[in-house]
């Protein structure tokens, strides 16, 4: 696989709500999408034909112009959902850990460990066998 180089698309809406998307590396590559979805895929694209690679050779990342009010917003919610997904990861831990401990140390049944637990004692039984 050749180097991958890495690109900056500009995505804008019109006042049709279309996205408008350029590369900043080379502005003679546009294109738009009525998604953002397709208008990434469409730039992708172009960039592989414009460069004469395999659109695995490329990555591309994005600038999305919003509003500073709405982009803040955005971050925030990516930010929260990063700290959910890792506060999820770190319960599951916590939570195998306790059946484990409730059933090998605390001497506890399964399903009483289920019960302490808030779970079904299936899933207990999947938690100890992890």
């Amino acid at each position: 696989m050749a180097d991958v180089k890495t690109l900056t698309a500009v995505f804008q809406r019109d006042d049709e709500g279309y996205w408008l998307v350029e590369l900043v590396e080379e502005p003679r590559v546009h294109t738009y999408g009525r998604t953002i979805a397709k208008a990434r895929a469409h730039i992708a694209d172009a960039a592989a034909l414009w460069f004469e690679v395999a659109p695995d050779d490329l990555a591309i990342a994005e600038d999305i112009k919003l509003p500073g009010k709405v982009k803040a917003t955005l971050e925030r919610a990516r930010r929260a959902r990063e700290q959910a997904q890792e506060a999820q990861e770190a319960a599951s831990g916590a939570t195998r850990e306790a059946a484990q401990a409730l059933v090998k140390e605390g001497h506890v049944s399964v399903r009483d460990a289920a019960d302490m637990l808030g779970l079904s004692h299936q899933r207990v039984q999947q938690l100890l066998a992890s």
